[in-house]
């Protein structure tokens, strides 16, 4: 049988890695602790856009109401407004930003940690309301007429088979709208949920345009750029699922959309390596 000096000294051993533990766990850093997370997103209302000096919108009200949690704060966050792909190229260079919000593809997968479905919109062609013409596909469409959309938008992705020389790219989704609406193009290639956000700030409803084609469905995710802390990425993911449980998601998605969501549950797509 061992001893009681054996005994004791298992005793300390056991103690002193409990009370290392319990060191090392308080040393983890809290998100008040950590580095400030930059909040980067673009104009696209209802999604996100600035109004009277403020940004407002669907994914900026989200947005902030996860981090009154995740920050245990009240204070607002500074959220920045930035064109897309300026936001892209910064979230691309730089740990701790949160982009929002982005449809997700195999490039992106490896560029980020992704936290969501938030949203979910179908991207379609938009032709004038006085053009009766209605292509039957893509093929159909390019020989019919030119397409505007805006850089680094999933519609840029959808439309890569398109000739360059048939495509108008614009640094913002008004400037796209803005070549339909004055016919220099046939066509406008949008997310179906910015369409009204986008004619209203051009003073138009839309009752001036159609969709005539729908390229794809898509779900929209807050995106983590690479070297931000998995617990960070998982502290939003939690509070996501909070408000989730709660009904708060839903009533803000019918707030802004007038519709239900039809969303799966949150998760955390990791980063594919």
């Amino acid at each position: 049988m061992p001893g009681i000096e054996t005994l004791l000294r298992g005793c300390v051993i056991v103690f002193c890695c409990s009370f290392a533990n319990l060191a090392l766990a308080g040393n983890e850093p809290t998100e008040a602790e950590s580095p400030a997370l930059r909040l980067l997103t673009e104009t696209w209302p209802p999604m996100s856009y600035e109004r009277h000096g403020r940004v407002d919108g669907y994914a900026v009200a989200l947005v902030r109401t996860l981090h009154h949690q995740v920050a245990t704060s009240d204070k607002e966050p500074v959220i920045e407004v930035l064109p897309w792909a300026r936001a892209m190229n910064i979230a691309n260079q730089e740990p701790n930003v949160l982009l929002f919000a982005t449809s997700i593809n195999e490039q992106r997968r490896q560029e980020f940690d992704f936290v969501g479905p938030i949203a979910e919109t179908r991207i379609q062609l938009y032709a004038r309301m006085d053009d009766d013409f209605t292509p039957a596909d893509l093929s159909q469409a390019v020989a019919a007429g030119n397409i505007a959309l805006y850089r680094n938008s999933p519609a840029q992705i959808l439309l890569k088979s398109v000739p360059d020389e048939q495509l108008l790219i614009s640094g913002f989704p008004q400037y796209s709208a803005r070549q339909l609406l004055h016919k220099r193009v046939r066509y406008w290639c949008q997310a179906d949920i910015a369409v009204q956000g986008v004619l209203r700030q051009l003073g138009q409803t839309q009752a001036a345009v159609r969709p005539v084609l729908e390229l794809a469905h898509l779900r929209l995710y807050l995106a983590f750029s690479g070297g931000t802390a998995p617990e960070r990425v998982e502290a939003w993911h939690k509070a996501l699922l909070a408000l989730q449980k709660t009904g708060e998601f839903d009533a803000l998605y019918q707030k802004w959309f007038g519709a239900e969501p039809s969303l799966r549950q949150a998760e955390v797509l990791w980063r594919v390596q």
